[in-house]
């Protein structure tokens, strides 16, 4: 596979997968325990995930994309990163409603909105640092010490 296809497509399904499905996984827990430490009325629960979700919410999808781009996982697979916030909060919203969770469903707030902004920030944070990573990546494949060798044997 030529640099160009494994950086746009990408080559390591597989990392690509476990990027996303975690990062997915850890934004959902940090919003349950923002949830349940809110409504347990948790002074230093609810402390450490007011500054735990804004962190993974708007300032990981940049790094996380950055990090998969310069391991070739692929443009779609960074840009997914992007979109997890939007999708997880999306989800904890449709949960909250469904299973009357109070202060979790729509109520009178735009929840729209909200998880249009989410998607927004997260997919210029993803873009963002995937264009840094696949630069990053071309640079070391350049000097010739990057990660693009084909012995790696991670192509699913």
């Amino acid at each position: 596979m030529t640099t160009t296809e494994a950086l746009l497509i990408g080559r390591r399904r597989r990392l690509a997968l476990t990027m996303v499905g975690g990062f997915a996984g850890l934004v959902a827990l940090s919003l349950a325990v923002a949830v349940v430490a809110e409504r347990a009325g948790l002074p230093t629960a609810a402390a450490l995930t007011d500054r735990l979700v804004p962190l993974l919410a708007f300032y990981a999808p940049a790094p996380i994309a950055a990090v998969g781009g310069y391991a070739r996982c692929g443009g779609p697979a960074c840009l997914a990163v992007g979109a997890v916030p939007a999708v997880v909060f999306a989800a904890l919203v449709v949960v909250g409603t469904v299973f009357g969770v109070p202060g979790v469903g729509p109520g009178d707030s735009p929840i729209g909105g909200v998880t249009m902004a989410f998607a927004a920030v997260g997919l210029t944070g993803a873009f963002v640092g995937y264009c840094a990573g696949v630069t990053a990546a071309l640079l070391s494949d350049l000097v010739g010490f990057g990660s693009g060798g084909d012995s790696e044997g991670d192509e699913d």
